[in-house]
Parts: C-alpha cells; structure tokens; sequence
C-alpha cells in the first residue's frame, strides 16, 4: 500500500490519481474500529432489524413465495464484497457542488469534462467505474478550475483573514474541509497531517494560495474521487460514515451534507430507517429514480436518436429535443407522489404533450397542455415516442432490437447470441412487413430458443412506427400486433392488440421481479449474485405484496442489514 504525502506540488496532484487508480488508500491514521468521522469514537452500529424469514414469506402467501423462491433460489445470504469505487460523474458533480458552491460551475463539471464511463446493461456499475487514460486529464483540469476559483476567493474555503488567531482558525477551516471532502471517512492522524501542512503553507504563502492547495490535493485524492468500503467494523458492517455516504450516494447520489445529514449523525441502530425516509423524501432522491427509470428504459439523448432523417424526414431536431422531454416530464410526474407505484408509469395514459411532438400522437398543438392518448392505442411509458425511438432504426421499426430490449431489460429473459450467420438485415423491401420479413428469417429450428421470446415482443410493438407513430399498415400491408406466448408464471397469454400484450405482460410476475432485478443492479452499483437472492426474494415478494410501490421498494433494499455490511474480499 502506498502512502499520500501532504506535499503540494503539480505532479502530487497527479500521484493522488495514480495511487486511487490502483485502489491503493492505506493510510497509517485509518479510522478503528468503531471510529465514527474524524476519530470521534462511538458505538457502532447495529444496523437494522432483520427482514421476515422464508417461512414468514411462506406462510403469507404460498404461491407467490414459490413464483420468488423459482426466480431467487440462492439460500446463502451474504453482504456485497468490500470495495473501493469510484464516484460517478453525476455524484462527483452533487458533491463538488455542496462542498464549494461558489466555485462549482455547470458549464465546467464532471458531466461536461469527463467522458462517459464504460456501461454494463447500460448502467454506470461501480465495478466499472476508474481513471483511465481518457478520464484522468479531464478530471485534473476539473480539479483545477476549481482550485483556481479558491484561489480568487479563498474565504469560501479559510475564512481566517480577520481571525484573532490565524494560526488556530485555519488549522479549524482545513479539518472541517477535509472531513466534509472525505464524507467523514477520515482519520485523525490524517487531518492532522493536513492541518499541519495548510498552517505552514499560509505562513510561507498567503491564504489564497494556500486554499487553492488544499482544494487541489483533497479534491484529487482518493478520499474524494473514490468511496471507500474496505475498513469495515466487528462482523463486516460499515462503519458510521460509511453507512451514512452508502446510504446517501445510493438512494440520492449525493452526500450526506447535500441532504442535510452530518458525517457524525450516523445512523446507528433504530435510526436507519428513519434515515432512509429522510433521504427519499428530498428531490435528489427523486431525481436519482427518474435517472434509473432512463437508464433502464434507454432513453436516448436526442442527437443519438438512430433514425434516418432521409427516410424520417418528420423527425426534426426540434420533434427529437421535445419527445425526449415529453418522456422525462411524463416521468418526473409520475415519480412525484409520495408512494409511486409501477402502474403509474406502465399504465398511465396522460401526459403533457409538447406542441413539436403532438402530431406523433394524432394531436393538433395546444400548447402544451395535458392530454389524455386514445387507450386503443397508448398505454404508459412503453408506447411514448421516445421509448420507441431509441430502440428503433434507422430506416424500419427493427422489431428484433426492440425485442431484445424488452427480453433482456423489461422481462430479464435469457439470450445468447445469434448464430454467426444468422440474417440480422432489416427488411429495407417494399414488399411485405417487418413482422413477415422476420417470421420467415427467424423460422430455422437454430434461432427458435431466443426467438421464442424476442419475437413477441417486438411483434407487440408494430403498431408503431420508428419515430412512435401509431400505425395500422406497414407499407401495404395491415399489421399484426397479436402475440401468444407460455412463458408466464401466470400460464399461457394471448393479445390481439399492443395495448392488450403491454398491459398482460406488465402485470405479469415476470416483469415484476426483472424491474426489481434492474432497480438492485443500478441503486447497488454491480450485478446480483446467488449470495443476494434472499434479500431479492424478499424484495420482490413485498413489492407484488405492496401494490408495486417503487420507494417501498428502495427502503426494502436500503434498510436490509446485508445492505449495511460487507464480506472480505476472496
């Protein structure tokens, strides 16, 4: 392990990088067991009470615990694995953003300088997450901007000008600005290295100099950029702050400090409960949900919109720009209430539907105001343009992508990959639809077992054209939205209409435990594995139990005690 010197110089800046890019963080001051912040020593915390047992689940509801028990079979419960990870650029923006508001700018953030990060079911998973090649200059110069802003205001981080003391109040301002950095995982030893070094760095060079030093080696540490989960208490739980920051970045993706909490407030037994309400009844928490719901659904940004404006000529960067936001304002929407549940978004038929966007729906501009879609044709989210844009393209519908989509994403459904000869062309004839086009390429006994399930739903979907356009021919031919499937824990299931096939399979048990399976995957920052499907079992036998409350669902996951504890990793 390789240790950080207080030193600071350029090239620092850059080994802070490095020695977090190779997950290395011991420090000789690390927090003890049972430490809480910055060496405040305290009880640790219990977490809290354990969820009711199989046979609590059993006795409850027989049926719907083996439909559970046959899609979460795993019977060893174990906490997720210690980790160090790096924030995400949304996080590192929130929390920049709280700890120097004055110097935070949105035009120069960790979302506008920082490319993107390697996506895994397009998901920014933890695991994934690092500082690359690509990442590290961006980030330095980030973590320069912001120094330079200190430095032209270095009240906002020492605020010791006019101090009696000087001396005593800048060691003070750089301990709580370190704490505050690190989320409270911070050692005494270390804030005191720190204090040290700042106190002579301001006798030798003047406070502003001094401020935008320490802006540049905290916020370019490991202890910034990279939430730490390795150190943990008796029996593996977290300690205090770190509960405290996992609780935070998980269910709002922004520190405790953002959202009202203190690192030293840690929930201890009893209180993470309450925590967690707490944290869900702000708007960040909201907003980390409508970002799940995007990424699930992968909603695309409007200029990524893979559709041919040749033969789509209608879908003009204006119509791209307003349906992408007539999907994020139906959501927000939706989302709002205190106790969201699935059916508001799946079902919901009404929606603010902008002037740009309202011929796509048969509409004549009003603008902007609610209306409420013909129910023959709409049914929630799965049938806005947007939805079905992003999964089209570029000149035809391409059922089999949205197929895909919906197999892998919407109903977790297993897929391989096609043969390598496999005809993957779309259906760019005249004659004929799609839906023959691909019956007749997909017919081979070879392609049966995945089409099986991406036929039906992409079939299901051909009321719609590219751009979401509710059709009834494809060219000159009528289309056929009729699906008949037995894949159901519900039995077999036919519908002849896409409004029919989209409520039968969102209602379905299936759908039900894949949402739950992607809500854990993006909220917990990896995959599930067999160790979690005690905790996913109950998860999703609640959730079908609760009437699909999504936030329920959220607390279910945030207050399990395996969500507070972690397993040495192998």
């Amino acid at each position: 392990m390789n240790r950080i010197s207080l030193h600071v110089t350029g090239s620092l800046v850059a080994l802070a990088l490095i020695i977090a890019c190779q997950g290395s963080i011991d420090d000789p001051g690390a927090p003890s067991r049972g430490s809480v912040g910055g060496g405040a020593s305290g009880p640790e915390p219990s977490g809290p009470t354990p969820g009711p047992t199989d046979d609590e689940l059993r006795e409850k509801d027989p049926e719907l615990f083996e439909v559970a028990l046959r899609y979460f079979p795993g019977q060893a419960a174990a906490p997720g694995k210690q980790r160090l990870f790096r924030l995400t650029r949304t996080q590192l923006d929130l929390t920049t953003q709280s700890l120097l508001p004055a110097a935070y700018a949105a035009s120069q953030n960790a979302a506008a300088l920082l490319p993107r990060d390697p996506l895994q079911t397009n998901y920014e998973y933890a695991e994934n997450l690092s500082i690359g090649p690509a990442s590290f200059t961006p980030l330095t110069q980030l973590v320069r901007q912001l120094a330079n802003a200190v430095e032209a205001s270095p009240a906002s981080v020492l605020d010791c000008a006019d101090a009696a003391e000087p001396p005593s109040c800048v060691e003070q301002a750089t301990r709580a600005f370190v704490s505050r950095a690190f989320r409270g995982v911070v050692s005494e030893a270390t804030l005191a290295r720190y204090a040290a070094h700042t106190k002579k760095s301001a006798t030798e060079l003047g406070l502003a100099k001094t401020a935008a030093d320490l802006v540049q080696l905290t916020l370019a540490s490991p202890g910034y950029v990279f939430r730490e989960e390795v150190r943990t208490a008796t029996g593996g739980r977290l300690l205090p702050a770190q509960l405290l920051q996992n609780l935070s970045y998980t269910l709002a993706d922004a520190p405790p400090e953002a959202l009202g909490l203190t690192a030293n407030g840690t929930p201890s037994e009893g209180d993470v409960a309450a925590t967690v309400r707490k944290i869900l009844e702000k708007p960040a928490a909201r907003a980390k949900l409508l970002r799940f719901f995007t990424a699930w659904l992968e909603v695309k940004e409007p200029a990524e919109l893979d559709i041919s404006r040749t033969v789509f000529p209608e879908l003009t960067d204006e119509v791209a720009a307003a349906i992408v936001e007539d999907t994020r304002a139906f959501l927000e929407q939706q989302l709002a209430s205190a106790a969201p549940v699935l059916g508001d978004v799946t079902e919901a038929n009404e929606l603010l539907v902008s002037d740009a966007s309202a011929f796509l729906y048969g509409l004549e501009p009003s603008g902007g105001r609610r209306a409420t879609l013909d129910p023959t044709q709409r049914l929630g989210i799965f049938t806005q343009p947007a939805v079905l844009a992003s999964h089209s393209g570029p000149t035809t519908t391409r059922l089999v992508k949205r197929g895909v989509f919906f197999t892998r994403k919407v109903m977790c459904l297993p897929l391989g990959q096609p043969p390598p000869d496999a005809d993957t062309s779309p259906n760019e004839t005249t004659s004929g639809s799609e839906r023959q086009h691909i019956e007749g390429v997909t017919a081979e006994p070879r392609c049966a077992a995945c089409h099986a399930f991406i036929n039906p739903f992409g079939f299901m979907q051909e009321s719609y054209d590219a751009i979401g356009r509710y059709r009834e021919r494809d060219g000159d031919v009528p289309v056929d939205p009729s699906v008949s499937v037995s894949f159901l824990d519900e039995g077999p299931f036919s519908a002849a209409t896409s409004v029919e096939a989209l409520r039968g399979f969102t209602r379905s048990l299936r759908f039900q435990q894949c949402f739950t399976r992607q809500l854990f995957r993006f909220y917990s920052g990896r995959d599930e594995t067999a160790d979690d499907d005690p905790l996913l079992r109950q998860l999703f036998f609640d959730f079908v139990k609760n009437q699909r409350d999504i936030v329920g669902l959220l607390r279910g996951l945030a207050e399990a005690p395996l969500f507070s504890a972690r397993k040495e990793t192998p």
